[in-house]
């Protein structure tokens, strides 16, 4: 039965044509030729983003003395055979490619994680030592510090205005100056008498103690500042690596339909 049902002649399923009144678009196109099509579609389009993400993100203070001397490559009307397409100045110097450029940006990170280790670690030994002393964690219960002193934006504190007096002759003169003189003899005794109410031990104790204290807040704020920029850093050198990764979902974020996708994170 095979046999016979081979010898008969079979219909050839030839492939669709293009429609007589749709000849002048050229062929039919295939599914395969679609997929072809979408997919450099898709790769241009990719493109297009991470160079207008690439312009969002780029300084525009940045200047070298180098931008006033080169100019651009030109153009073969206005140098003739002379032209050779590149940059005058150019060195030859290649860009890396972006897998060599993430091996590097994984090594940045793998030194500001160490660094940024350290300095948690150092901000959970000041914090001991403030609760040991009886101190607060909470800045703004610190007295005595300012972010714009520490900065160097603090306004200069007012000088004391000096008093001229003017006198008719030298007696007078004299008899002002005994006053004066007298008050602050007056005043040098009540600060002697001060110092020595203070030189007890218990008291010694007490300000040495305070003095310790503000001393080890201070390192503490700076310590805080030094922790939140580390991890700043960190932060954005790791988006900065998921945004240089071959697939598109390595970074956080919300494609159009709403499913919700998050960076890889390497294992433990």
């Amino acid at each position: 039965m095979s046999s016979i049902r081979n010898a008969v002649q079979r219909r050839v399923h030839r492939e669709r044509a293009q429609p007589q009144e749709r000849q002048r678009l050229g062929l039919l196109e295939k599914h395969k030729d679609y997929s072809l099509r979408a997919k450099d579609f898709n790769k241009k389009k990719a493109q297009l983003r991470a160079l207008r993400q690439k312009a969002a993100d780029r300084n525009e203070d940045e200047f070298y003395f180098g931008m006033m001397s080169r100019k651009g490559p030109g153009h073969a009307l206005s140098q003739g055979k002379r032209w050779v397409g590149t940059v005058n100045g150019d060195r030859g110097n290649k860009s890396m490619d972006v897998d060599t450029v993430r091996l590097l940006k994984t090594q940045d990170m793998g030194y500001i994680r160490t660094v940024r280790n350290a300095a948690l670690k150092e901000v959970k030994q000041l914090e001991e030592r403030v609760i040991g002393l009886g101190g607060s964690l909470d800045e703004e219960d610190w007295e005595g510090f300012d972010d714009d002193e520490d900065m160097g934006f603090a306004m200069p504190k007012p000088t004391k205005a000096k008093k001229i007096v003017f006198t008719e002759g030298v007696e007078e003169r004299e008899e002002i100056l005994q006053h004066k003189k007298a008050d602050e003899e007056e005043d040098l005794d009540m600060d002697e008498e001060d110092d020595d109410a203070e030189k007890s031990p218990e008291k010694l104790r007490a300000k040495e103690r305070q003095k310790l204290l503000g001393k080890l807040q201070k390192q503490l704020q700076n310590a805080r500042k030094k922790l939140k920029v580390l991890t700043r850093t960190e932060y954005e050198l790791d988006v900065q690596r998921a945004k240089m990764a071959k697939t598109a979902t390595s970074m956080n974020g919300v494609t159009k339909s709403g499913k919700k996708f998050k960076i890889r994170e390497r294992k433990r």
